[in-house]
C-alpha cells in the first residue's frame, strides 16, 4: 500500500522530525510505502485577511514604553533564516526522513496514494497547523482513500476549535477508518467533541523503535557534548526551572551541565549561534547523560528510552496533557515538578527507576500500537 503521512512542517524541532521518521520508519516495517509530506512554507503565516491588522498592532506596539517589543515581520525573518539555523540538521531530514516537498496539499493528486495517515505530534492543534481542516484531509474528501490518525494530538484537553472549525472537522472524521490519539485525554476530545467513540490512545510513533535504533544514530556522531553531564533541554526557561536545574547539579556533586536547547528564533541572539547541531548529536545528549532535567514531552520519550533518571519540568504553555499522558502511563507522574521545596535531598529523584518494569510495559503499550496500525492498515 502507497501511505502519505501528514504531518506539522519538518522545522528544526527534533521531536517533530524524529516522530515523523520513526511514523515512517514503522510503516514501512509492515510492508508497506511511505512519504512524508513536507510543506515548503516552514512557518504558518498570519491569514492574509488577518495580516494587515496584525502588522498595525505590531507596528502600533512599537511606542509601548519599557516592555519588550513584538517583532513586526517575524514570520519573514524565520522564513528566510531558515537555510542556516537548519544547515546541519537538514543531511538528517533529507538523507532519513526523504520528504515530499509540496507548496500545498492540492500538489497531490488523486491516485498517488491508497491511504493518508494524519500524526503524530500536534497536529491537531489549529495554532500550530494553519488550516486545520487539512489535518482532517479535507483536501482527500472526494477521493476512494483510506484515512487513518495514528497518535494525533490536540497537545491540551482544552479545545482551541471555533464552532466552525468544530463542525467541519467533526464532519471529515467521520471518513476516517480508524482514529487513534497521543493522549488519553484526547480519547474523551474525541468522544464528546468530534463524535468518535472508537478513538484509542497509542504510543507516539518514537516509541515504536527500540532504543537501541536511535543509539545507533547517536554513535554516528562526532561530538559528544553530555557526556558525564546534567543534560538540560529546557524549551521555556524561567527561574523556577532553572532553579531545579541547580537543585539537581547539587545532589550530584556539583556535575557540570550541557544545555541542548538552541533558541534558533530569537533575533537577539547572533545567528551564527542559532544553527542547531545535527540530530546525531541531540540523540547523543540524552544516550551520554548521567542525568536529564526537561520540559519538553520527547525529551521525556528519549530519557524512558535510554534509562535516564530525569524530571519533567511542567510546561503549560506548550500543554501539559502529552506529558501528564505519557508519564501515567509508565507509572512515572511523580517525575514531574514545578519546583522543588529546599529541603528536598533529591533522595527520590536520584533512587533507581525499575527500567525492568518500564520496559515491560514499553513492549505492552508497542505491541497494542502496532496492532492498531496493522489493522488499519491491512
Amino acid at each position: 500500500m502507497r501511505v502519505a503521512i501528514i504531518t506539522l512542517p519538518l522545522h528544526t524541532n527534533y521531536g517533530g522530525i524524529l516522530q515523523a521518521y520513526a511514523l515512517k520508519k514503522s510503516i514501512e516495517a509492515l510492508g508497506h510505502s511511505a512519504d512524508v509530506i513536507d510543506r515548503k512554507c516552514k512557518i504558518v503565516p498570519p491569514p492574509r485577511w488577518k495580516m494587515p491588522f496584525i502588522y498595525i498592532k505590531r507596528t502600533l506596539l512599537q511606542f509601548r514604553p519599557k516592555s519588550r517589543r513584538p517583532e513586526i515581520f517575524r514570520e519573514r525573518r524565520i522564513l528566510r533564516e531558515f537555510p542556516k539555523v537548519s544547515s546541519l540538521l537538514h543531511p538528517f531530514v533529507t538523507q532519513e526522513v526523504s520528504p515530499r516537498m509540496v507548496r500545498g496539499y492540492n500538489d497531490i493528486a488523486l491516485g498517488e496514494y491508497d491511504a493518508f495517515v494524519v500524526g503524530s505530534d500536534q497536529v491537531w492543534r489549529p495554532r500550530y497547523f494553519g488550516r486545520i481542516e487539512e489535518a482532517f484531509l479535507d483536501f482527500t474528501s472526494r477521493w476512494n482513500v483510506r484515512r487513518i490518525a495514528y497518535a494525533a494530538s490536540f497537545g491540551t484537553e482544552q479545545l482551541e476549535y471555533s464552532y466552525e472549525q468544530l463542525e467541519a472537522c467533526s464532519a471529515l472524521l467521520k471518513g476516517f477508518k480508524a482514529v487513534s490519539v497521543r493522549e488519553a485525554g484526547a480519547v474523551t476530545l474525541c468522544d464528546e467533541w468530534f463524535d468518535r467513540e472508537d478513538a484509542v490512545h497509542v504510543l507516539d510513533p518514537v516509541m515504536l523503535l527500540p532504543a537501541g535504533h536511535y543509539a545507533e544514530i547517536a554513535r554516528k556522531s562526532s561530538e559528544h557534548p553530555a557526556k558525564g553531564k546534567v543534560l538540560s533541554y529546557i524549551l521555556d526557561t524561567d527561574p523556577s526551572k532553572k532553579a531545579v536545574l541547580q537543585k539537581v547539579k547539587g545532589w550530584l556533586g556539583g556535575m557540570p551541565e550541557h544545555d541542548a536547547y538552541i533558541p534558533d528564533r530569537d533575533p537577539r541572539i547572533p545567528l551564527a549561534r542559532r544553527i542547531v547541531p545535527p540530530m546525531e548529536q541531540w540523540l547523543s545528549c540524552f544516550a551520554d547523560a548521567e542525568f536529564v532535567v526537561t520540559d519538553s514531552f520527547h525529551g521525556c520519550v528519549l530519557s524512558i528510552l535510554f534509562h535516564k533518571p530525569f524530571i519533567a519540568l511542567a510546561n503549560p504553555s506548550r500543554g501539559m496533557s502529552r506529558v501528564q499522558s505519557l508519564l501515567e502511563s509508565f507509572q512515572l507522574e511523580d517525575r514531574i515538578v514545578q519546583g522543588l521545596d529546599p529541603d528536598d535531598d533529591g533522595e527520590y529523584y536520584l533512587a533507581d527507576i525499575d527500567w525492568d518494569r518500564i520496559d515491560a510495559r514499553l513492549e505492552e503499550l508497542k505491541a497494542s500500537s502496532l496492532s492498531f496500525l496493522t489493522n488499519a492498515l491491512k
